[in-house]
């Protein structure tokens, strides 16, 4: 723990793929997100509010170090970042001017 009241655990390196996991709670409504760290399991809860806007925010960033992004990575980024603001008549359009509709 750092000289303010934030509280740091380091993921547990030896368990990669089991390391960090969400999902619904057991028990309440809402959802939790567990990390296991080498000073064991840290239990962080959600209600769903949060945990949809956790998770949108999460989808469609990339790795926060890209090795190089083109123009297009970076134009997509932006496309993925208005979309998840826009209302359902703004996705429409959005979806006719590029082709896609059905």
């Amino acid at each position: 723990m750092s000289g303010s009241n934030i509280e740091r655990r380091v993921v547990d390196a030896e368990r990669p793929l089991t390391g960090v996991t969400y999902g619904p709670t057991v028990d309440d409504d809402g959802y939790v997100l567990t990390l296991i760290t080498a000073d064991g399991p840290l239990e962080v809860e959600f209600d769903e509010e949060s945990m949809y806007l956790l998770w949108t925010e999460v989808k469609g960033t990339p790795w926060p170090d890209p090795p190089t992004s083109t123009e297009r990575d970076l134009l997509v980024k932006r496309l993925v970042e208005l979309a998840n603001g826009a209302d359902e008549k703004m996705l429409r359009e959005a979806i006719r001017v590029l082709g896609g509709e059905r």
